[in-house]
């Protein structure tokens, strides 16, 4: 019996391994999938009408589905130093699409004019989905200004951008600026060109062409420069309104006779026909039932 025993040790040890196996292909298959992620922050700057600027905060993992938001991440932004307290921008989590935004406070307001470039650094905790990480970004002090221009031959655009060096704004040549007229689904562009290239004094100039352009009831349109995601400024966006625009005119139909009103304002036609078809069906029905009275009647006569 012993002996039996042993010569079927070698086959239990043999079907003991293998039944082993698919669990330490999961565990490297699973080590694997968690050393796949990489985790995400992205920082963008914005300027808009040259007031505060604020940070726009994105949270994501890679992996080998793509990129997916990661939401409930707590972060951490700073203004040149992460060491420093004083320093601190906002400590933020990110919504469900794995973003959130933030103002520069006032109590950073004599640091943020100390210099004219400054560093952000976002710092990202990590947590059971998402991994420690830092982004940092640097940027200038920056404006965009604009400015329309009338004559005989017509009407233009003009954004002027400009960079803060020490007391005084120098221009900032080559850079391409979108010059666009804001509509309910984005923005309309006022000429035949996605964009214009600034020169050497900073400007970039456009002629509107659109003509009978609807507006707000006054006639007024918003033009708006925008210059997107700059290496050096960031993203600016600048808006004027001017009166280029068509009047608008509303004329309400509320209280006339239509297919769309209420019972009581409904087309006259459609009123006479229904109430024809009505009494066409009834008038049929009542006739039926009185023939088919007669004729009850005439029987009982006979009998």
């Amino acid at each position: 019996m012993r002996n039996k025993i042993f010569n079927q040790l070698p086959v239990f040890l043999f079907c003991l391994s293998m039944a082993g196996i698919p669990l330490l292909m999961y565990g490297q298959g699973d080590s694997a999938a968690k050393s796949a992620r990489q985790s995400l922050v992205y920082l963008q700057y914005f300027v808009k009408n040259n007031e505060v600027p604020y940070l726009k905060v994105q949270t994501k993992n890679k992996s080998d589905k793509g990129f997916q938001p990661a939401q409930k991440v707590p972060v951490s932004i700073y203004l040149d130093k992460d060491s420093l307290k004083e320093a601190l921008v906002a400590d933020v989590i990110t919504d469900s699409r794995g973003e959130s935004m933030v103002s520069l406070p006032p109590s950073l307001a004599s640091l943020w004019k100390e210099s004219d470039s400054h560093t952000f650094i976002a710092n990202a905790t990590s947590s059971a989905d998402f991994d420690a990480t830092a982004k940092t970004i640097a940027v200038t002090m920056a404006r965009l200004q604009l400015d329309t221009i009338s004559s005989e031959n017509g009407r233009s655009v003009v954004a002027t951008l400009l960079k803060k060096e020490g007391n005084s704004w120098v221009p900032i040549p080559d850079i391409d600026v979108r010059l666009t007229v804001k509509r309910l689904g984005g923005y309309l562009n006022i000429g035949d060109k996605e964009s214009y290239t600034t020169d050497s004094a900073g400007r970039a100039e456009g002629e509107f062409l659109h003509k009978n352009l609807p507006g707000d009831r006054p006639g007024n349109i918003e033009l708006i420069a925008l210059l997107d995601d700059n290496d050096e400024v960031g993203t600016l966006q600048t808006g004027m309104r001017v009166p280029w625009g068509t009047p608008l005119h509303f004329e309400s139909n509320f209280g006339e006779r239509s297919l769309w009103a209420t019972g009581r304002r409904a087309p006259f036609w459609l009123i006479l026909l229904a109430t024809g078809s009505v009494i066409s069906v009834w008038s049929v029905i009542i006739y039926l039932f009185t023939r088919i009275y007669q004729i009850r009647k005439l029987g009982l006569k006979e009998k």
